[in-house]
């Protein structure tokens, strides 16, 4: 009887114990974790899932799945330092996902307040434009009304945010794949289906070869940062170590609905820390005609833009082949007579000219400015059809105006350049600042007669 109360005892104690040295162990690893689990001082849940099979092939795509906790979730289905994170309730129930680092992830989850403000909605009820087929693109979108410039079509959250550098550090296509389709099958199911029209290849109706998320993402390049944070690199940076960056791809599936062109009537821009894309008509279009916007530079060569559509928008395969020889179909690409004719000469020689007076322009220093230059600039700019690009041609024409004292030209540009830039940048942009400070006063603004005073005229 003595022998099982002694037995009893130790039990008792031992059940005393356990829990505390499990504490003990539990906040050693807490300290020693790299990195650290977000708790909920942060306002972050964590629920992980450290050997969860996600699915078991190149071609197999999860079911939709719903995160097991409310607001932010980390997942720990990771490959390397990159990992899952989602958030149903994000931009007012749109949701968003990201696969990203650690880091990254703890910003999003402080800017939340801030991806709320997303509008989230077209301006227009009902929306003036419909889905038809375009020739050598597939489905595009068309006016079904006139649309002036300046005329707002859209504005819409991420839903899918990718790191830039996760594409290069994670070298197996199957691993990419894995995290990127686990992380789309986590948003809220109304959003998954927005991001699920973008899969579907022109011609195949029966969405038999869908297009992967990668691909989606390198065709669709829109680009948020995050910023640095606190971090600060002293010295060489170490070359096993990751690049040091925030920059990320972001998707907006309605936004993408538009097709490329190199000389697009739509502009776009992405609207500060809500990180929402607007896109605004650039110019005026009329019922049945194609709205469009730039994927990359318009100011690159015809070649390497055509070369880059070939690649990631073209109609054939993974997204190789094109329906024009040109590559990219549009007709700043293959105008009349071809891809090597002489319309397509001529406008590389247009291009060569503006961008080789734009260095002039840029120039503050610059002695061979004259009025017929800034012409001629402002010519081209309207030959090349760069109507989504127009803010910094205004700009430059009113700084170079008011360079050579010509006040009521400097002044009408610059009134260009605000109205350009609200189309470009948005109302609140550093750009559209500058230039209402100089339309204000330009006699009173730095550049008046700057380049006369330097001639000692």
């Amino acid at each position: 009887m003595a022998g099982s109360q002694l037995s009893w005892a130790r039990v008792l104690l031992l059940g005393l114990v356990a829990p505390l040295v499990a504490v003990g162990v539990d906040a050693k690893r807490a300290v020693n974790a790299d990195p650290p689990p977000a708790g909920s001082a942060d306002g972050l849940a964590s629920e992980p899932i450290e050997k969860r099979q996600v699915y078991t092939g190149n071609e197999t795509i999860p079911a939709p799945q719903s995160p097991p906790v409310q607001g932010w979730w980390e997942s720990k289905i990771c490959s390397g330092i990159y990992c899952v994170y989602t958030n149903h309730r994000v931009a007012n129930g749109r949701g968003l996902v990201a696969v990203t680092r650690f880091e990254e992830f703890q910003k999003l989850g402080r800017i939340e307040n801030h991806l709320d403000r997303a509008e989230n909605r077209y301006f227009d009820d009902p929306v003036p434009f419909t889905t038809t087929d375009v020739v050598e693109k597939g489905p595009g979108v068309t006016a079904t009304k006139p649309l002036r410039r300046g005329k707002q079509l859209m504005s819409w959250s991420p839903v899918l945010v990718v790191h830039k550098s996760f594409f290069d550090e994670v070298p197996k296509k199957k691993d990419r794949t894995r995290l990127l389709e686990t992380a789309v099958s986590y948003l809220p199911p109304a959003t998954r289906a927005a991001f699920d029209k973008q899969r579907l290849r022109p011609g195949d109706t029966a969405n038999a070869n869908p297009r992967s998320i990668e691909e989606i993402l390198h065709a669709h390049p829109f680009e948020i940062d995050l910023g640095f944070g606190n971090r600060v690199l002293a010295g060489p940076q170490d070359p096993a170590e990751p690049a040091a960056h925030s920059r990320h791809f972001a998707n907006y599936p309605e936004v993408s609905a538009l097709q490329h062109d190199c000389r697009p009537n739509v502009a776009t821009y992405i609207d500060g820390p809500s990180f929402a894309l607007r896109a605004t008509v650039a110019r005026r279009t009329q019922p049945g005609e194609e709205l469009t916007i730039a994927y990359i530079d318009p100011f690159l060569p015809r070649k390497e833009r055509a070369a880059w559509v070939r690649r990631h928008r073209g109609l054939a395969g993974s997204g190789g082949g094109s329906g024009s020889a040109a590559g990219c179909p549009c007709r700043a690409c293959n105008p009349p007579g071809g891809p090597e004719g002489e319309a397509a000469k001529e406008a590389d020689r247009r291009m060569e000219e503006l961008l080789a007076i734009r260095a002039e322009l840029r120039n503050h220093d610059s002695t061979k400015v004259d009025f017929p230059m800034i012409e001629r600039f402002l010519k081209l700019y309207e030959e090349e059809r760069l109507h989504a690009r127009f803010a910094e041609a205004y700009e430059l024409a009113a700084v170079n105006f008011n360079y050579l004292g010509d006040d009521k030209r400097a002044k009408k540009y610059a009134d260009l350049a605000v109205q350009a830039g609200i189309v470009e940048g948005g109302p609140d942009s550093n750009d559209v600042a500058a230039m209402r400070i100089m339309a204000s006063d330009v006699t009173g603004h730095y550049s008046h007669r700057y380049s006369l005073k330097r001639r000692g005229q």
